[in-house]
C-alpha cells in the first residue's frame, strides 16, 4: 500500500502507512500536486483508529487490492483485517513548500487526497536545501549516509549543545572543534575536566595546539592585564562596589604614571590612600584575592601575551585548562580572558574567534555574557555553549542561537526553552528529541537550514580523555 494522504488538522498532515512502510520519526516525506509540493518531517506516529468515511475508505482499498491478487478467499480476508489492525497515521509538520521546483515560504496549501503522490525523500534530496559551503565538518551519518556540516555555518554564529549528562554533548564539541581548527580557525576552549588535552598528542592538530594552565604559564602582569579587564573581574566575578572601584581607578592611574603598577605596590599605596576605611577594606580584600588566584604576577616577563596563539599561522586552538581551579578562580580567569579578546579585537588586533564554553551553566553570568552575545559577537567572538542544563542560560541569550545540537531530553520545560530559538513548533521537538536514542541529535538552525535533521553523531578519530571514570571498571582492568 503507498502512503496516502488522510487529513490535515490544524498545522499537522496525517499520513496513513502501513506496518512494513520504512518511515519512522525524524523522516521526511514529500507530498506533490502538479507544480506544488510541501517537504514535510514525521514528528509522531500512532495506530489508526477508524471511524466512517475513513474505515470505508481503508477498506475499499485494501480488499480491492486483495481482488486484483491471483485468488480471494477467507485467508485474503483475514489479511486485509490484519492489514487494518496494524495502520499507522504518521503525524507530520512542513517544513518547507515548493512551487514548480523553487523552494519558498510556508503556504497553507491544502493537496489533494485522490491526486496528490506522497514519497519518502532520501537524505541526497534533503542536504540538496541546506546551505553549501567549503570547509566540511563530518559529523555522523543521517539514514546510513555520510553528514557534513559546513564551518562557514558556525562562522558568525552562536550555537548550543545541550542534552542529558553523558548523552555526547562534549564529544560532538570535540568534533567541531577538530574541525574548524583543521579548517584553520582560532579557538578558545574553557575545559573544566580536562577533556580537551588529548588535542595536544592528537597528530592532525597537536601543531595547532596550546595547552594554558592558570597560575603556571598562564599568568598576566597588571599592565597587560590593563584597566579595562581587571576592573571587570573586580566589578563582576569580585563583586566591588562603585565607591571602591573608583578609588582603584584613581590607584592605578597614580601608579602607572609612576611607572610602578604591580599588585605589591597596590597594596603599599592603598595603606596611605586618603579614602573611606570601608573603601579601604574593600580594596585590601579584592587584592589579596587577586593575589590568591595565583593569575597575576609583578615580573612582566612572566606575563603572558594572549596574542600568542593568534601568531601561528593556519589557526590554533588555546585549551584552557580549568580543572584544578576554585570556582572563583574560574569566574575570574573566564571574566578575564573574555575581556581581553573584546578589547583586542575592538582595536582588530586578532581575527575572530571562536569561544567554546564547556560546561556554561558553572560559570554563566548574565553581567558578562550577556554583553558577549549581544555585542563581542559583532566584533568576533563566536561562541558554542556545551551545557546540560539549558535553563542556565538567560532567555535574552536564547532569542540569538542560531545553531542547537541537541540530544535526548525528558523535561518539557528545557524543551520549550530550545523552540523559542528554533523555528521549528514545540510539539515536535518534544516528541523527536524525546525519541532520540543515545549517541543521536537533533540539528536546528541555520547550520542545516532550517531543516531539522536526526543525526547519528560519527567517532572521533583520537583517543579522548575526560572519560567518567568508573570504580568498578579500575577494578577489573587491574584483574587483567
Amino acid at each position: 500500500m503507498k502512503l496516502k494522504l488522510l487529513s490535515k488538522d490544524s498545522g499537522d498532515f496525517l499520513i496513513l502507512a502501513s506496518s512494513s512502510e520504512d518511515v519512522h520519526i525524524g523522516d521526511y516525506l514529500l507530498v506533490s500536486e502538479k507544480e506544488r509540493a510541501a517537504l514535510l518531517q514525521v514528528y509522531d506516529e500512532r495506530y489508526l483508529d477508524l471511524e466512517g468515511i475513513e474505515e470505508e475508505l481503508l477498506r475499499e482499498e485494501l480488499v480491492q487490492e486483495e481482488i486484483n491478487g491471483s485468488s480471494y478467499g477467507s485467508a485474503s480476508l483475514r489479511s486485509v483485517i490484519t492489514r487494518i489492525h496494524d495502520m499507522r497515521v504518521l503525524v507530520c509538520k512542513p517544513r518547507s513548500f515548493f512551487s514548480s521546483g523553487e523552494r519558498g515560504v510556508f503556504s497553507y496549501w491544502l493537496p489533494s487526497r485522490s491526486s496528490s503522490r506522497i514519497t519518502k525523500v532520501d537524505f541526497e534530496t534533503i542536504s540538496q536545501n541546506i546551505k553549501s559551503g567549503t570547509r566540511k565538518i563530518y559529523i555522523g551519518k543521517v539514514a546510513g549516509k555520510d553528514f557534513s556540516i559546513f564551518a562557514e555555518s558556525l562562522d558568525g554564529k552562536i550555537t548550543l549543545i545541550t542534552g542529558k549528562k553523558e548523552s555526547g554533548k562534549s564529544h560532538l564539541a570535540k568534533i567541531l572543534l577538530k574541525g574548524l581548527t583543521l579548517h584553520g580557525a582560532y579557538s578558545f576552549v574553557f575545559d573544566l575536566n580536562e577533556e580537551y588535552s588529548f588535542f595536544c598528542s592528537d597528530p592532525e592538530v597537536s601543531h595547532k595546539t596550546l595547552k594554558l594552565l592558570p597560575g603556571r604559564n598562564l599568568r598576566f602582569s597588571l599592565s597587560s592585564a590593563g584597566l579595562r579587564a581587571v576592573s571587570s573581574i573586580l566589578a563582576h566575578s569580585l563583586e566591588m562596589p562603585g565607591t571602591s572601584l573608583r578609588e582603584f581607578t584613581k590607584i592605578w592611574d597614580y601608579l602607572e604614571r609612576s611607572g610602578r603598577l604591580t599588585l605589591s605596590n597596590f597594596l603599599e599605596t592603598v595603606e596611605r590612600w586618603r579614602c573611606n576605611e570601608f573603601v579601604r577594606d574593600a580594596l585590601f580584600s579584592r587584592i589579596n584575592t587577586l593575589m590568591s588566584t595565583g593569575l597575576f604576577t609583578d615580573i612582566e616577563k612572566e606575563s603572558y601575551d594572549l596574542n600568542e596563539p593568534f601568531k601561528r599561522a593556519g589557526g590554533c586552538t588555546a585549551i584552557l585548562s580549568l580543572t584544578q581551579t576554585s570556582p572563583l578562580t574560574r569566574k575570574v580567569i573566564v571574566e578575564l580572558i573574555l575581556s581581553k579578546l573584546t578589547e583586542m579585537l575592538e582595536k582588530k588586533e586578532i581575527p575572530p574567534v571562536f569561544l567554546f564554553a564547556e560546561e556554561a551553566h558553572l560559570y554563566l553570568r548574565e553581567t558578562y555574557w550577556e554583553d558577549l552575545i549581544t555585542r563581542m559577537r559583532h566584533f568576533g567572538v563566536f561562541t558554542i555553549f556545551i551545557t546540560n542544563q539549558p535553563d542556565s542560560i538567560d532567555k535574552k541569550i536564547y532569542r540569538q542561537i542560531d545553531n542547537i545540537f541537541v540530544y535526548h531530553l525528558s523535561n518539557d520545560s528545557d524543551i520549550n526553552l530550545i523552540s523559542q530559538s528554533s523555528a521549528v513548533d514545540f510539539e515536535s521537538l518534544t516528541s523527536i528529541i524525546k525519541a532520540l536514542q543515545p549517541r543521536t541529535c537533533l540539528v536546528l538552525g541555520s547550520v542545516v537550514s532550517n531543516l531539522p535533521v536526526v543525526v547519528e553523531v560519527g567517532e572521533l578519530v583520537a583517543k579522548e580523555t575526560g572519560i567518567t571514570r568508573l570504580f568498578f571498571r579500575q577494578i577489573d582492568s587491574l584483574k587483567t
